[in-house]
């Protein structure tokens, strides 16, 4: 028996005279680490049918959850006695065995000693399925960042299956993460229905026929492109996919172990990837570490804004490019331009942080160019501004939108010459310094209200990205709470090795104005404030509980049960108070309004 999916995929056990017990016991011959499999399941037996073929026979089915097969394509409950084929399926709880001749023949085999050999050569004219694995094992191994493994498990899929056309797409199907393609590509359709299935079933499918996919089947560009069929494998974070036309189709062979192939494929790219971005992440901070002055963080999660992010920093840390960063505040802007700088060329100069917002503006240029001796009263020796500080190295201005215009003007020249004067001086003070910077405000929109300069804005944004918010990938937030959890333990002396299913729920549904900074405050109080090994739903504030609860069934609505829109927002601007004990900010951000918005909301209610 050979399991094709599952937590156990890849193993393989022979079935010989003796009856093979399946289960999660530590007494089954096949035990399995898959929890919605019961400690003895079932029971499988060698037999043969009258052709004297070989098959398996289900002896006993003990498990709680059902055990199930496939036959014509439609899923058929398995019950004792049921007989299985070479090539028949059975599903157990999240696990799937698959019969394989090999396992069922019950011979030796023909020699006692096998010599193969074990080079994996770059190039092999006619590769075995197996070796084509391996030599993508070998190639990942040796990939240093994120973007090198996804382009090299993309262009290895289109040689090895071979494929027309390979992509690796987020767990949903809609964003792209790497593509390749046996010559050009005019668009990026794919088959939606397909994807879907991947989704809501998180199994791997094969078309043999895509002309037969209603969303496909008068695709104008499948039709010019001559696409014939295709296949997806999700992983944990990820799903392969990838679609051949008649001249691959003449080369290679699409049954179920290519659909095997590729699911292996996929579950080592997404272990490989986030190993990749791992060692990403911990190679920026010991650079950062040297000169930064507080320790740098890896960056949690592994959700496809999150992969987006690692890709994107990866690409833009070796160009000298100014960056500008959006994302609202707690979304780890500082830590993404460490990370940049840890990855960059200068890593080995300075990378100097100042947030604009928390100096006053009367004393802003001085902080960011310096001043001279007598400059300004109180001015009694020369002072080294942040972009003197940060020469050789990074500069992370972060709320740059604070800036008022006369400094923005200064700015704009900085970026232009590299060249400044201290407050005070004359003299010209050239510097090399890369400049990345972050703001949470509409930097358009304050064009427009001439509270920023344009050409200052477009200085900025030569590359630009925005950090997504924690209510936008809530997939993260367990990594986050048990990465906070193991660093935030030892210190508070509390050891939590589990989080109660209702105390998850609450706060992946919680809307987190905050996002990771207000999740890490959270998590603090829960160790502090809780006790046990088990982070529980009355350890968490009763903020969180009071923003998304559970309620009772919904009642069907009648004419009198109605209410206005009026009456309706006024309860969730109340609501939304109590919940954040009064505080308008978080209060307008649970509300999805702007803090101007919220103001005249209460105004118009008088509340």
């Amino acid at each position: 028996m050979l399991v094709v999916a599952g937590p156990d995929l890849g193993r393989r056990i022979s079935l010989q005279q003796a009856p093979l017990t399946v289960g999660r016991g530590p007494t089954e011959a096949l035990k399995l680490a898959d929890s919605a499999v019961s400690r003895h399941h079932l029971t499988l037996r060698l037999a043969h049918d009258p052709a004297g073929a070989s098959i398996v026979v289900v002896d006993e089915v003990a498990g709680v959850n059902p055990v199930w097969t496939l036959v014509a394509g439609e899923r058929v409950t398995v019950q004792r006695g049921h007989a299985l084929a070479v090539g028949a399926t059975l599903t157990l709880g999240n696990t799937t065995l698959q019969v394989t001749e090999d396992q069922v023949e019950g011979k030796p085999a023909g020699r006692s000693t096998v010599e193969i050999d074990a080079s994996l050569p770059a190039e092999v004219a006619a590769p075995t399925r197996l070796a084509a694995l391996a030599a993508l094992g070998d190639r990942l191994a040796r990939c240093g960042s994120l973007q090198a493994v996804l382009r090299e498990a993309t262009s290895w899929a289109v040689h090895a299956l071979p494929a027309a056309r390979a992509l690796l797409l987020s767990p949903d199907g809609t964003d792209i993460l790497s593509a390749a393609a046996d010559g050009a590509v005019t668009d990026l359709a794919i088959s939606r229905a397909l994807l879907e299935r991947v989704r809501l079933q998180r199994r791997a499918f094969l078309l043999r026929d895509v002309q037969a996919e209603p969303d496909l089947a008068d695709r104008r560009s499948v039709l010019v492109r001559g696409i014939v069929g295709a296949m997806a494998a999700p992983a944990s974070n990820l799903v392969f996919y990838v679609e051949w036309g008649p001249k691959e189709a003449a080369r290679g062979q699409y049954d179920e172990e290519a659909l095997l192939l590729l699911v292996c494929a996929a579950h080592l790219v997404s272990a490989l990837g986030d190993s990749a971005s791992e060692r990403s992440q911990l190679k920026a901070a010991a650079s950062v570490r040297r000169s930064a002055a507080k320790p740098v963080a890896p960056m949690i999660g592994r959700s496809a804004p999150m992969q987006r992010l690692q890709v994107f920093m990866e690409r833009v840390a070796p160009t000298p490019a100014t960056v500008l960063i959006h994302g609202e505040s707690g979304t780890g802007k500082e830590l993404a331009a460490a990370i940049i700088h840890g990855l960059s060329p200068v890593n080995g100069g300075p990378f100097v942080a100042i947030n604009c917002a928390a100096i006053p503006e009367s004393l802003l240029e001085s902080e960011l160019f310096g001043h001279e001796k007598g400059a300004f009263t109180g001015a009694v020796s020369q002072h080294e501004g942040v972009f003197s500080r940060a020469d050789g190295g990074t500069l992370f201005l972060d709320e740059i939108g604070e800036m008022s215009l006369p400094t923005q003007a200064r700015m704009l020249r900085v970026l232009e010459t590299r060249t400044f004067t201290r407050v005070g001086g004359t003299k010209e003070v050239a510097v090399t310094v890369r400049l990345i910077a972050a703001t949470h405000r509409d930097l358009r929109a304050m064009v427009a209200d001439g509270r920023f300069r344009e050409d200052l804005l477009y200085r900025l944004s030569v590359i630009q990205t925005e950090l997504p918010a924690l209510r936008e990938r809530p997939e993260d937030i367990e990594l986050l709470v048990r990465h906070f959890a193991a660093m935030l333990g030892d210190e508070i002396g509390r050891r939590v090795e589990s989080i109660a299913p209702d105390a998850l729920a609450v706060l992946q549904r919680y809307r987190w104005p905050g996002n990771v900074r207000e999740l890490r405050n959270v998590v603090e109080r829960a160790l502090v404030l809780g006790d046990g090994p088990e982070l529980e739903l009355d350890d968490l504030p009763p903020e969180l509980l009071l923003s998304a609860p559970a309620g009772p069934a919904p009642v069907a609505p009648t004419s009198g049960t109605i209410r206005t829109l009026v009456e309706l927002e006024r309860i969730a601007i109340a609501e939304a108070l109590a919940a954040t004990g009064g505080n308008k900010a978080r209060a307008a951000a649970l509300l999805g309004i702007d803090r101007t918005t919220l103001y005249r909301k209460l105004k118009d209610h008088a509340l």
